[in-house]
């Protein structure tokens, strides 16, 4: 186990402690000496994270290669409500441990769980049926910011991800918003974090994002709009068009800083 306990994970509620304890219990159980580490990444790693609004994101590391039959016992174990989940959902991914020790463009999981009381089950356990896209951000996170609950400093485990493949998959998940939730506090928020680490190189919570992106556009109100429907402290709709017009804004100024990397090479 970890020793000193990480002051952020302390910071947490203690059913969203008490959750995390239990993953890494059903983990260990069930890997034995096979579990190399278990980390907290997204909003709760990045000071963001909203009780009951927000989800969890834990990643494992394990040291060979599952079977199929061992892929789904653990996500039996795991899911909610099998294990209740205290906050919207929990968003889980195992990896072996040789595909994210070094830069590969593939995403390598063994298991991607996500479920909870406001998530719909869903399971994948082969990589190649999920876009790299949705993984590279969060290792990246785990790397910088993981809150190890078991295990070493996540830097021992996770490889760094090139910028060029980080800022291509800020590009695709803009326009996968575009395409199906151009409309979803979660499109501004992503979108505002996105744009953030392209500029600036550095990945921040929504919230920071956001109080980044506001000095920099004249949508403050759209953008503490699409906060408090994230915090659940207001049901008012964000106008459609305010939002094209953002995310367009934001889109082609991440595909320019997307080219001149691709020409860097």
């Amino acid at each position: 186990m970890t020793g000193k306990q990480d002051t952020r994970l302390q910071a947490l509620p203690m059913d969203v402690q008490s959750y995390a304890s239990q993953v890494v219990q059903v983990l260990h159980s069930y890997l034995q000496e096979g579990l190399l580490g278990v980390y907290l990444v997204g909003s709760a790693a990045l000071g963001g994270f909203v009780p009951g609004r927000s989800d969890l994101d834990i990643q494992g590391v394990c040291a060979r290669h599952l079977r199929q039959e061992e892929k789904e016992q653990l996500a039996a174990l795991l899911a909610h409500p099998a294990l209740p989940c205290p906050t919207r959902g929990c968003e889980l991914v195992i990896y072996q441990k040789d595909a994210i020790a070094a830069s590969t463009s593939t995403v390598g999981f063994e298991l991607n769980l996500n479920s909870g009381p406001q998530m719909p089950l869903h399971v994948t356990y082969d990589a190649k049926d999920e876009s790299p896209h949705w993984f590279f951000f969060d290792r990246a996170i785990a790397r910088e910011h993981g809150i190890a609950l078991f295990g070493p400093p996540p830097q021992n485990l996770f490889g760094v991800i090139p910028r060029a493949w980080l800022i291509e998959a800020v590009l695709i998940s803009l326009r996968w918003y575009t395409d199906y939730d151009e409309t979803g506090y979660a499109s501004v928020l992503n979108a505002c974090r996105g744009w953030c680490f392209v500029e600036e190189n550095q990945v921040r919570s929504k919230k920071d994002a956001v109080a980044w992106a506001t000095t920099r556009v004249d949508e403050g109100g759209l953008l503490r709009q699409a906060l408090a429907l994230h915090a659940g402290t207001t049901d008012e709709k964000l106008d459609a068009a305010r939002v094209r017009r953002l995310l367009d804004m934001i889109q082609r100024r991440v595909e320019q800083v997307w080219q001149e990397e691709v020409w860097k090479k």
